[in-house]
């Protein structure tokens, strides 16, 4: 019983990951970049979250 319910939520949290992980990532990369560097221009955040999008697709193979 104990093995289903590891089963369960270790599923849960992958299918987590795979869905809001760009996000996520995307969201923490565009705080830290206008807090460090303000004066940058914003278009690296698109491109960051294209970048994060295709190696989630590459690498996060659940």
């Amino acid at each position: 019983m104990m093995n289903l319910i590891k089963r369960f939520f270790r599923r849960m949290f992958r299918s987590l990951v795979s869905y809001y992980g760009p996000t996520v990532l995307t969201i923490i990369f565009a705080l830290v970049h206008g807090f460090l560097f303000p004066e940058s221009p914003i278009w690296l955040i698109p491109v960051f979250f294209v970048f994060v999008i295709v190696i989630f697709y590459r690498y996060a193979k659940w």
